[in-house]
């Protein structure tokens, strides 16, 4: 018996299907409208989406870049914090070495400091550079003179940071401990000073100061494109020489400690703190604190952006799913009063009021369904399109996974039950007598 009634209701169901396809193509000017305005609405938030997961992707990408097991160690200056009657808080060089002796849980120690000079000029043959009126040096291509970043590192810098070197070499040992005035330019940094010149072997001048240039850095970011990474605009030279040709003391920015594998971060960090406290304690450095900061923090920072942008995204396209829902509601409503005779007929002869509500639920779910999909494949195509162009920085294309589609499927579904629920149990309320009486 239960299988004949399930037959039964297949048979029911697949009329119904038939009769909504009929119905919709006798109807195909305003459904067509409203199939348009679900795919607009839907085409908008998964574009606008895959754009935020493409940004994203590349965030990611470039922090693994910077080092996926670090924990940065920074000098929170803020008297309130400790002892405000004790030595301001500092970070030494020697601090890097403390922590890689003393703890188990790091295999890398690295001290960075950091100063901003002007390029004055580059030393060639005599000539590249000229003297103005205040007795500076500024080169004929730069007239205002070139502000960089200097980054004084620590011999282990460039292993840690996953740096390599695109010609030349790294500053020797020797050269670390002296602090002799050499410099490693990143990429985009040499074209800016050097242009097509190569710069290897030659003299920049950085405020008053000669520098060597002995190497240059292979590219982080995109040498032609849009994505620039921090790294390519700095000059790197031995932390000894930032510390005393611009600094004029020992005193590290920051600490980069690179953790051990199967090495549980908050172990770590604790360990870290209780070393460098020992420390504080003994030099009676007690105003301010340290923090620190670990690769999974900024991964939740960066997260709780994304879905941030995500939501506020999905509220955006989430208007124009509303116009649509409101369209697809209008033509089945305009549809139930142009067919109430119909109805009536079918009613008549034996269907139920849960088979009208159900055929014309199903007709709101293929405008949407259709709509829907057809502006999920206009969303796909226009992310190939935007990937060809040049200025999308690379690792930041647009992207639709599976979870955005199935997603994008599910809403659809939902916009199609919503818009539909109201004209369908309008139509299933119809009396059949007053319906066959009805012009």
């Amino acid at each position: 018996m239960s299988r004949r009634s399930g037959g039964r209701r297949w048979i029911v169901l697949r009329s119904l299907v038939v009769e909504a396809g009929v119905s919709l193509a006798g109807r195909r000017l305003q459904a067509t409208l409203s199939a348009f305005g679900i795919a607009t609405g839907i085409a908008a938030v998964v574009l606008l989406v895959s754009v935020v997961s493409g940004l994203h992707r590349m965030a990611l990408t470039t922090l693994n870049a910077a080092g996926a097991n670090i924990v940065q160690v920074r000098v929170d200056p803020d008297p309130s914090t400790g002892s405000p009657n004790g030595f301001p808080l500092t970070l030494r060089s020697d601090d890097a070495d403390t922590v890689l002796r003393a703890s188990g849980y790091f295999d890398l120690a690295v001290a960075e400091n950091s100063a901003t000079a002007v390029v004055r000029g580059t030393v060639v043959q005599g000539r590249s550079f000229v003297q103005t009126s205040d007795g500076g040096f500024v080169s004929r291509m730069m007239a205002r003179g070139l502000t960089v970043q200097l980054r004084g590192v620590t011999p282990s810098a460039f292993e840690m940071q996953g740096l390599s070197v695109a010609r030349g070499r790294l500053p020797l040992p020797d050269e670390h401990a002296t602090g002799a005035r050499v410099a490693v330019l990143g990429g985009r940094i040499a074209r800016q000073i050097f242009a097509q010149r190569d710069p290897l072997g030659e003299i920049i001048v950085l405020g008053d100061w000669p520098f060597q240039v002995v190497g240059v850095l292979e590219f982080i970011g995109e040498p032609e494109g849009e994505f620039r990474a921090f790294q390519d605009q700095l000059i790197y030279t031995p932390f000894r020489t930032v510390a005393t040709v611009f600094r004029g003391n020992d005193t590290a920015s920051s600490l980069a400690l690179r953790l051990r594998e199967s090495v549980v971060a908050a172990e770590a960090v604790a360990d870290a703190r209780a070393i460098l406290a020992r420390r504080q304690q003994r030099l009676g450095e007690t105003s301010g604190q340290l923090t620190f900061t670990t690769t999974f923090d900024r991964l939740q920072e960066m997260n709780l952006i994304v879905n941030g942008l995500k939501l506020l995204v999905g509220l955006v396209g989430g208007i124009g799913l509303f116009v649509g829902a409101v369209g697809v509601a209008n033509v089945l409503l305009v549809s139930v009063r142009e067919r109430t005779q119909e109805i009536g007929v079918r009613r008549a002869i034996g269907a139920t009021r849960h088979d009208v509500f159900i055929g014309f639920l199903i007709e709101a779910l293929g405008i949407t369904l259709a709509g829907g999909l057809l502006g999920i494949f206009a969303a796909w195509v226009l992310t190939l399109i935007v990937a060809m162009v040049p200025a999308i920085p690379n690792g930041a294309e647009p992207h639709i996974s599976l979870v955005t589609a199935a997603t994008a499927v599910s809403i659809l579904v939902l916009v199609g039950v919503a818009a539909g629920v109201g004209p369908a149990r309008r139509a299933a309320s119809v009396f059949p007598a007053e319906a066959l009486r009805a012009e």
